[in-house]
């Protein structure tokens, strides 16, 4: 479904990525780990066209999507959770949701989406007229991933779902993301919280320096990884 080939960002003399690959497939989930600065954010804007690619290629569902503009891009079934959360503040918790779905006409399977949205987020639904910076931290990502599968998405990126989040709501969040993949919805994550992304993905990158330098299916019990983890390098 998602093919990045060979991507290389810089920021100015900064190399943010160099060279990096990666893939993903229909109803998988796919999570990328490294340490804080590693490039894992940058990956996912890049994906969005949210910054300037300098080489390298990007194709969805066989198409090339590397110079094509946000919107369009979205528009074609990619939806990014932010990093932080990211809900519009000072709109309402509705607000937020009917923005999910601004590429569609707001007709009876949109409206029948929304419901389905609340219905896996029964936790928002007394607090549809509230302001969405008033809700607790837990509140907002289940508001950020719902706004996301308003717009009814193929792919879904989900950049540090857990920062800041209680073990508890962690937990929850984690088991929504899965639940989306059930909903034939793919999935990148990008994670600090490398146990917790690496049991819940079929497959993971390590990205370290703007570079992926491991891969694999099961790296959970990778002694690499486990260094990685907790503070040395798997290159």
């Amino acid at each position: 479904m998602l093919a990045v080939d060979n991507l290389g960002v810089r920021y100015g003399n900064l190399t943010a990525l160099d060279g990096v690959s990666l893939s993903v497939a229909p109803d998988e989930i796919v999570t990328v780990v490294g340490a804080n600065g590693a490039g894992k954010s940058t990956l996912m804007r890049a994906v969005l066209g949210l910054v300037q690619i300098n080489s390298g290629t990007i194709s969805f569902d066989g198409q090339d999507i590397t110079r094509l503009p946000t919107f369009k891009i979205a528009r074609k079934g990619i939806a990014l959770v932010p990093e932080g959360r990211g809900p519009l503040r000072q709109l309402s918790v509705r607000e937020n949701l009917v923005l999910g779905a601004f590429s569609r006409a707001w007709d009876a399977a949109t409206k029948a989406d929304f419901e389905a949205v609340l219905d896996r987020f029964p936790a928002l639904r007394p607090r549809l007229a509230q302001t969405a910076g008033t809700l607790s931290g837990g509140e907002q990502q289940m508001l950020v991933i719902g706004r996301a599968l308003m717009s009814r998405p193929k792919l879904m990126l989900l950049d540090e779902p857990s920062l800041g989040l209680a073990p508890l709501i962690v937990a929850q969040v984690f088991a929504t993301i899965e639940a989306v993949r059930g909903m034939g919805v793919a999935v990148v994550v990008v994670e600090q919280n490398a146990h917790a992304a690496l049991k819940l993905a079929d497959r993971a990158y390590v990205i370290e320096n703007g570079r992926i330098v491991l891969e694999g299916s099961n790296l959970l019990g990778d002694k690499r990884v486990q260094e990685a983890y907790l503070g040395g390098s798997v290159a």
